[in-house]
């Protein structure tokens, strides 16, 4: 089995994944320009793969085409409007995504830019980078009241997360049960 790895970075800081396909004998091309594709630049790298492990490059006809014995395209991320479905589907190539993996690190984003903002990471980083020093004073997350929009996969593990700062208040508001 063939497969061209189009996504970057892949592997880069966590190699399970590629020592997975070696293990199971999967010859595999990761990306070697480290940035997105172009389509043009695709065409030139699934002539005779029968995967692909896709970011978000554009997966058209005319890459699908192209990909003579390709059965299937799996989207990293949740995403599937950069793959031609429609195609696809007519040529009889699977196409699979994971919605779940990009919430755990989403959620430690957003848990990451409330203390940044909170704590003034950002203002005190760009006054060093300018050779002055300010000591902000921020304020502690437990100490906030904070509101959550949408409990689906990151919401819920934002909660998750924030339930360990024992905030004053969290509030939700769950949109998919509103109506």
């Amino acid at each position: 089995v063939k497969v061209f790895i189009s996504t970057v970075p892949f592997a880069a800081e966590n190699k399970k994944p590629l020592e997975i396909l070696e293990a199971a004998g999967v010859e595999y091309l990761i990306n070697p320009t480290g940035r997105k594709l172009k389509e043009s630049e695709i065409l030139a790298y699934v002539g005779d793969v029968q995967a692909i492990i896709a970011g978000t490059e554009p997966i058209t006809e005319e890459v699908l085409k192209e990909a003579k014995n390709l059965q299937l395209i799996a989207r990293v991320g949740i995403g599937l409007d950069s793959v031609d479905l429609c195609s696809a589907t007519r040529l009889g190539i699977a196409v699979s995504y994971t919605p779940d993996a990009p919430s755990p690190a989403v959620a430690e984003l957003t848990i990451g830019l409330m203390l940044s903002c909170l704590r003034h990471v950002h203002l005190s980083n760009e006054d060093m980078h300018r050779g002055g020093w300010h000591r902000y004073f921020g304020r502690r997350l437990g100490e906030c009241i904070v509101g959550i929009i949408g409990m689906g996969r990151i919401g819920s593990r934002v909660v998750s997360h924030l339930k360990s700062f024992k905030c004053r208040k969290i509030l939700l508001n769950d949109l998919m049960n509103a109506t």
